[in-house]
């Protein structure tokens, strides 16, 4: 896939000559995390939220009074649309940075940031944050928890056949993300779990007699409730995430305290 497919459109900018006041207010209406800034058209550099806290509010200057040539990150580091999404992903792994420009023949047609590769490459994530246990994602596990619990209702109708062809679905798509998610222990007690229910009917026919389906329907509520405990975790902690990511959220919010600015502002903007 390439850069071309999953770059943000349209792209913010402002002149270099532009007041931080003005970019901060682009940020604001817009709800961005940054604004590229051109000179006589053409883009010169970026400046990002961690910018303006950085060169501008930490260091108690009027955001009025600042212009985005000062604070701009440049020389800007861009990549061509036609670029693959493992190419921008090395790009900006190597360059420690969130945000690529797009442009094609000198004209910048869009952005590609981190958020984007990962949404379509969760599996690059270690490239960007090393340090990070790689889990998989709540509503993958919610899609296939719903498959396991659509086998339930086979099993209860006594419908045998439909109840192993699901539970084969969940186990083939679960063996693949185990074998991704290798640090993922939850996943993988799920999967030991099915695994050795799925070796238990394996080769049996769709006699009652040939399958316990109370002793089955035990065994699977057991693998559910692990499965629903962790499905209803990874969405909580992803929505969660997602709010800590709102403009300047992490600076004025810490859990158990009063809300707060990251210093006190002895001036006004």
């Amino acid at each position: 896939m390439k850069v071309r497919e999953i770059m943000s459109r349209p792209i913010i900018t402002e002149d270099e000559d532009a007041s931080v006041t003005e970019v901060v207010k682009d940020m604001a209406e817009l709800g961005i995390g940054s604004v590229v800034i051109t000179s006589e058209g053409k883009p010169t550099g970026i400046i990002t939220e961690r910018d303006i806290a950085l060169k501008v509010l930490l260091k108690n200057k009027r955001a009025d009074e600042v212009k985005a040539n000062e604070i701009m990150s440049s020389p800007l580091v861009t990549i061509e649309p036609e670029a693959s999404i493992d190419e921008a992903s090395a790009l900006a792994a190597k360059k420690r940075i969130k945000r690529l420009p797009v442009v094609e023949n000198g004209v910048l047609i869009g952005i590609v940031s981190v958020r984007n590769i990962l949404t379509l490459k969760p599996e690059y994530v270690k490239r960007f944050y090393p340090e990070v246990r790689l889990l998989a994602s709540g509503w993958t596990l919610d899609r296939l928890e719903r498959v396991l619990s659509e086998s339930e209702v086979c099993l209860a109708g006594n419908h045998l056949l439909s109840y192993k062809q699901r539970l084969k679905e969940v186990y083939d798509e679960l063996g693949e993300l185990v074998s991704y998610y290798v640090d993922d222990e939850e996943l993988k007690d799920i999967f030991e779990s099915l695994e050795q229910l799925c070796q238990e009917v394996k080769g049996k026919g769709e006699a009652e007699e040939e399958i316990s389906v109370e002793e089955q329907r035990r065994k699977l509520n057991t693998i559910l409730r692990k499965f629903r405990h962790t499905t209803y975790l990874r969405k909580q902690q992803a929505i969660s995430s997602f709010a800590g990511d709102l403009w300047l959220g992490s600076y004025r919010y810490r859990k158990g305290k009063e809300p707060r600015l990251p210093f006190k502002r002895t001036r006004p903007w």
